[in-house]
């Protein structure tokens, strides 16, 4: 079961900038269909494309993660 306070946050390994994306919900965390590839997160400042993805708990965790302390 998915927390309601759970929100999806990105941070681009080539820049560095952090955001939130918005509410997780089942179908965002799980995995593809059989022979699809997982969707590719781009980044809005630089266009890369080394995003990693953290699933904040709360929004104490979701502050942390934007201030680079997680």
């Amino acid at each position: 079961m998915i927390d309601q306070s759970s929100m999806l946050c990105a941070h681009c390994q080539r820049c560095g900038r952090r955001s939130v994306l918005g509410r997780v919900d089942a179908a965002a965390l799980a995995p593809p269909a059989e022979g699809g590839s997982a969707p590719r997160l781009r980044c809005d400042m630089c266009g890369g494309r080394q995003v990693k993805l953290f699933n904040a708990q709360g929004p104490v965790e979701m502050l942390a993660f934007l201030n680079g302390r997680m």
